[in-house]
């Protein structure tokens, strides 16, 4: 079962793995981007101390996020299986004194797991939301026409076409 908050000072008590789900819908920042308010997020959570004693969260996440293809304009399922690795800061300056291998997680006083979960999401997900290579194809549309039935010359074409066979 996943906790509401860690405590980091609580981190280096025996190591412990929590796991559960978490409601995509319920997650703030991920909401909007949503195509559909359902589905659930996997997080596996194991917090701890690192060789140095830096307050370290390792997991993963899983969940199939409905997004909206921007090719066809209809819903589909982005898989997403993420493992992470964060180690818990105190500020962005403390963040930035650590080694650039290590990704910082800046949480001053507990760590929500739902809003570790919800980053590593946001992260995973692809800048352009679209369907596999192939699996669609953009609906169909006639601009093209309306915009020729639209000019304001598309009467004068019809009559020069017209009196340019006249001669």
């Amino acid at each position: 079962m996943l906790p509401d908050r860690l405590a980091p000072d609580g981190f280096a008590a025996s190591p412990r793995v929590y796991e559960g789900t978490l409601a995509l819908a319920d997650m703030p920042r991920l909401a909007p981007l949503l195509a559909a308010a359902e589905g659930d997020a996997w997080l596996q959570i194991a917090p701890g101390l690192d060789e140095h004693g830096r307050r370290l969260l390792e997991g993963r996440v899983e969940a199939a996020v409905p997004l909206t293809c921007q090719r066809c304009l209809e819903p589909y399922y982005y898989p997403v299986a993420e493992a992470f690795s964060v180690v818990v800061v105190a500020s962005e300056a403390e963040g930035e004194g650590l080694p650039p291998e290590l990704e910082p997680y800046v949480s001053a006083r507990t760590v929500r797991p739902r809003e570790v979960a919800e980053e590593e999401l946001l992260l995973a997900l692809p800048a352009v939301t679209l369907h596999p290579a192939g699996a669609c194809e953009p609906p169909a549309h006639d601009a093209e026409a309306q915009r020729e039935a639209l000019s304001p010359f598309a009467v004068l074409r019809g009559r020069v076409r017209s009196s340019e066979g006249a001669d």
